[in-house]
């Protein structure tokens, strides 16, 4: 009987080899929780702008991330070739994000036989080849309706407005049991009703309010600030360059932006530099000012394109989603 494996990156994979399994193995990588996710008319067309957004992000050649997504697209469009298909993934955002797609995928090929999921509430990384096996004693077999309510919460994502997704929120996710605090996080990276900050962007700066911090120890300080750490640290790195490079800086302290495709010397350099509050940021820390109505904002939010003066905000009080024009 043949079986694909799929999980979150090359270290799972590497590890779940590591502990004796022969399926084949593919690593599914994207950081969804950043970009756009937005209404195509195939998976490949949908890959060409991802691969769009993290060439341009993250300095990847456009040709290298195109090629990945792809290959990664031809294999599960080959769920004919395996008898089952096994899902391993954490509980984090980055990875529940990454089942949505691969269910709605599995949902639209009409492969509704022979699908399991592994859902680890501990990181897969994190273990050793003689205890990662043990998750798979919680698998459980999906069916079509689990199969389209992961296609129908993918779909929602879509949505050119968070209010689709937030409304599902409400709903009950089943045998999904790390989606409902996995997306209510990812609400949070909204643009706070109070400030104009996500959440991970109000933690950065107010880590580097006090002084003396540089990048290394800001990330650090993001990771541990989290029960479900997501970020990576490109990402984390590229959220800070937004936040010093702004029109009105909040950080300031570094010279240049992370070179994530740079030699070690730079990389090094970089997240040694010595960070500071600007006067801005400590306003808008303080409430006093609004990083949005001041700088505007210009990134995706899942399908929801954030751009401009005014946008969707997350109140965290109300535990509300604000329209633009709400927050005057």
């Amino acid at each position: 009987m043949s079986e694909l494996i799929v999980t979150n990156g090359d270290a799972a994979a590497d590890l779940l080899a590591a502990a004796g399994v022969r399926s084949k193995i593919m690593p599914w990588r994207d950081v969804l929780h950043e970009g756009p996710i937005v209404p195509a008319p195939s998976l490949a067309a949908l890959s060409n702008r991802r691969a769009a957004y993290l060439s341009e992000r993250f300095g990847i050649p456009y040709a290298d991330a195109r090629a990945d997504l792809l290959m990664r697209d031809a294999v599960i469009l080959a769920h004919g070739m395996f008898d089952t298909i096994t899902i391993w993934l954490e509980h984090d955002l980055y990875d529940q994000l990454q089942l949505l797609q691969i269910l709605n995928v599995l949902h639209e090929e009409r492969r509704h036989e022979g699908v399991s999921l592994v859902q680890a509430d501990d990181f897969l990384a994190t273990q050793s080849p003689e205890t990662v096996l043990r998750f798979a004693e919680a698998a459980v077999d999906l069916d079509a309706t689990m199969l389209e309510t992961g296609a129908s919460l993918w779909k929602a994502l879509e949505m050119p407005t968070p209010e689709g997704l937030a409304a599902q929120l409400r709903s009950t996710t089943g045998a999904f049991r790390f989606l409902r605090p996995a997306l209510g996080r990812f609400v949070e990276e909204l643009p706070a009703l109070r400030g104009g900050l996500s959440r991970s962007e109000r933690t950065m700066v107010a880590a580097i309010a006090p002084g003396g911090l540089t990048p290394r120890e800001v990330f650090t300080r993001l990771l541990a600030s989290e029960d479900a750490p997501f970020m990576g640290d490109w990402s984390a790195f590229r959220l800070l360059d937004d936040l010093a490079n702004a029109s009105e800086p909040l950080v300031g302290g570094l010279e240049t932006i992370f070179p994530c495709q740079g030699e070690p010397g730079d990389v090094e350099a970089y997240l040694a530099s010595p960070l500071s509050i600007t006067p801005f940021g400590r306003s808008v820390l303080a409430g006093e000012a609004d990083a949005i109505t001041v700088n505007g904002v210009d990134r995706w939010w899942a399908g929801t394109h954030l751009r401009g003066h005014d946008c969707w905000r997350w109140d965290a009080h109300s535990r509300r989603l604000v329209p633009p024009g709400g927050a005057a």
